[in-house]
């Protein structure tokens, strides 16, 4: 074993260690040191292998130069995270596959790029590129696309584990194709690019499939929940209406009765006392859709549980925007659950929804003394509660992700509503 093996079985172990971290999680602290360690022993081991050739180059992007002893790499790794990550076997299969397209992607771009700035000198391709693959998986680290990534993952997204799949074996098809020969696969260049074209298309419309069937799905299920609380809505109006038709005949006969004008009017004030549709139940029926309409009634309902009022207003549509009904619905139950958790019997709070700039804004309102810019914005982080009870944390943290997944805003300030202190909390979607 030369220095150069070495050095090149260390870089390559500590990115692949990075990319599993990154993916994975930390998860033994200070143990986690150890990791790029065990996995530099893993790259040295499968470099001593035999395989196609001896040349250094063969070995530019992976330890391995035939796809036997890939194999032997990746259940190796696999096997390693499986135990050091004490994740469950199908997250940490698909975090494996990932690290492994991450580890490729970065590499071989890294390489391509080397290949297009005309250079020459084999050290760059062993070395350099190995240097600036650590980098750029900094930058990625650096604007949150790993940990978005590793929370998608966590979550057992389908579509993300589909994309990651697909990109791990076309990069190391690509690689078996030439036979790990880095001037084969520079020479066919434009052959190697129209097919990662095509992997992206078809990851694309993978995903868009995958992610349609999804909120076909949720929707399916949020009419099943929520249907029939609308449908207790339209009979509440319906009693209240014959109830309306009943008054309406006793306001005529009191008027055929009555001896005068006073004796009239009194009587038709009397019968008319209530005879008018709850502003609630009127703001909810210009709602244009069946799932918010049925979610906000049973919120309200929820609400009279605790003797708080939940008074609502309408003046905009939610369906055909940018954020899904499904997610609509998530973030309002997020939004209205927070806001009557914080309340106290008596309290009065305020849901709104309303044309904005182009968008359409729904906003919160209940009983608070003001806060801060600072706790505004730890309200929205990750694990923020104010119950002790793990598990908690994630509502606002979610609403602030559906937002920023269709470019909305989220809305947080301070406001005096009849003389006392509110805070409301809210998204503007386009």
């Amino acid at each position: 074993m030369t220095a150069e093996i070495f050095i090149q079985s260390v870089l390559d172990g500590l990115l692949l260690s990075l990319c599993c971290l990154g993916l994975l999680g930390r998860e033994r602290g200070k143990l986690d040191a150890l990791l790029p360690l065990l996995l530099s022993c893993v790259c040295l081991v499968a470099r001593q292998g035999l395989g196609y050739s001896r040349a250094d180059l063969a070995f530019a992007v992976l330890p391995v130069d035939t796809i036997i002893l890939f194999l032997f790499l990746f259940l190796a790794v696999l096997l390693l995270n499986s135990v050091w990550f004490r994740r469950a076997e199908g997250h940490a299969f698909f975090g494996t596959v990932a690290a492994f397209a991450l580890y490729l992607l970065l590499r071989e771009l890294c390489l391509v790029a080397l290949y297009l700035s005309d250079v020459e000198e084999v050290a760059w391709y062993l070395y350099v590129s190995r240097i600036l693959s650590l980098l750029l998986w900094l930058a990625l680290w650096a604007v949150g696309a790993l940990r978005w990534l590793r929370g998608r993952l966590a979550e057992g997204d389908v579509p993300v584990r589909i994309l990651v799949g697909n990109t791990a074996i076309l990069l190391l098809l690509v690689l078996s194709v030439f036979r790990f020969d880095l001037s084969s696969m520079f020479r066919w260049l434009p052959v190697t690019a129209g097919v990662l074209v095509l992997l992206a298309l078809g990851d694309g419309a993978a995903v868009l499939i995958e992610q349609r069937r999804i909120q076909s799905q949720r929707r399916a299920r949020l009419l099943e929940q929520y249907l029939p609380l609308v449908e207790e809505l339209i009979e509440q109006v319906r009693a209240r209406q014959h109830e309306f038709n009943n008054r309406m005949m006793a306001v005529s006969a009191a008027l055929a009765a009555a001896s005068d004008l006073e004796e009239a009017r009194t009587s038709v004030a009397s019968l008319l006392q209530n005879a008018k549709l709850d502003g609630v139940d009127r703001e909810l029926l210009k709602c244009d859709s069946k799932v918010i309409c049925g979610m906000l009634f049973g919120k309200v309902k929820q609400a009279e549980l605790k003797h708080i009022r939940l008074d609502i207003s309408i003046a905009g549509t939610f369906l055909h925007r940018a954020l899904p009904e499904a997610d609509w619905a998530e973030v309002i139950g997020v939004l209205t659950d927070n806001a009557v958790e914080a309340s106290s019997s008596g309290d009065v709070l305020y849901a709104k929804a309303v044309e904005e700039n182009g968008g359409l804004l729904f906003t919160v309102s209940n009983p608070h003394p003001a806060l801060s810019n600072l706790e505004f914005v730890q309200m929205f982080r990750r694990g923020w509660s104010t119950k002790a009870a793990d598990g908690h944390g994630y509502g606002l943290f979610n609403v602030r992700s559906a937002a920023e997944r269709c470019g909305g805003k989220i809305i947080a300030r301070n406001e005096v509503i009849e003389g006392k202190p509110y805070i409301t909390v809210g998204v503007l979607i386009s």
